[in-house]
């Protein structure tokens, strides 16, 4: 059951009005640079297939990434504008893709078992699993929908990056746009709730203003790999992120990367 809090959040957090403006703010370059680490990964812990969904997908850069690699795609997310967004980035595409609308917490139940050699999900998206049981659930769908033999591949941020080093105001600038972020870690329930205020036009048209509500939950490295082995999938590697090298106390990001075995019946 989702905690009042997550409900409260899903109903703001919506990545709406947001979409169109997302990859031009700048977010676009972490998926960028995901792309350049996945292949980096890859090459580490090697999969046989070529078949990948990424879980939170957004705007589909990543997937359009793996697409011009060769893989066959799959991309859900929870929002539509960014799906829509993701269609016309991989309209082009010469390999399959598929991209469906739901929960990641559900992706058991929206994709079939046994599936994919290639699961990702990435940009914190897991810290926004903030309901009790929510990051167990999403791992478990995540270790039915993997192939035997399959690779998962998620990071989070950690409560250093968001209890300290996450910024309390921060103002960006871009032609046609303009965003304002203020943060709030609470210690309490280990969550930070970011609220973006986004303004979208020109001095001479005026501007659109749009809210949106993010929050996300730090989770303990600790109770994040209990997770993971409970799921079913083994943990071949926890990467200070972007690098191999292991976290550290101040690390902001880590990379999980675990394997289904190939034994495993689910």
């Amino acid at each position: 059951m989702v905690s009042d809090q997550a409900e409260w959040y899903n109903i703001f957090m919506t990545y709406n009005r947001y979409a169109a403006v997302y990859d031009g703010s700048g977010q676009i370059r972490f998926a960028l640079l995901t792309g350049i680490y996945l292949e980096e990964i890859l090459q580490r812990h090697p999969v046989d297939g070529r078949r990948a969904l990424d879980l939170a997908c957004g705007t589909g850069t990543l997937l359009a990434i793996l697409a011009e690699r060769g893989w066959e795609v799959t991309g859900l997310d929870a929002s539509a504008a960014m799906l829509a967004q993701a269609a016309a980035k991989l309209a082009q595409a010469s390999t399959r893709v598929e991209l469906y609308q739901g929960d990641m917490r559900d992706v058991a139940t929206l994709l079939p078992a046994n599936t994919f050699d290639l699961v990702t999900c990435t940009y914190d998206s897991l810290n926004y699993l903030i309901g009790g049981n929510d990051l167990a659930t999403c791992l478990r769908g995540i270790a039915q929908v993997l192939a035997p033999g399959g690779l998962f591949v998620g990071d989070m941020n950690t409560r250093h990056f968001l209890a300290v080093d996450w910024g309390h105001c921060l103002l960006s600038e871009q032609p046609g746009y303009v965003q304002v972020e203020q943060t709030h870690f609470d210690p309490v329930s280990d969550t930070s709730t970011m609220w973006l205020t986004g303004f979208i036009g020109n001095d001479h048209d005026g501007y659109e203003r749009f809210d949106e509500i993010h929050i996300e939950r730090a989770y303990p490295t600790e109770q994040v790999a209990m997770l993971i082995n409970t799921a079913g999938l083994t943990i071949e590697g926890c990467y200070d992120g972007f690098t191999f090298q292991p976290p550290v106390a101040t690390t902001q990001r880590i990379f999980w990367v675990a394997r289904k075995p190939l034994c495993r019946n689910f």
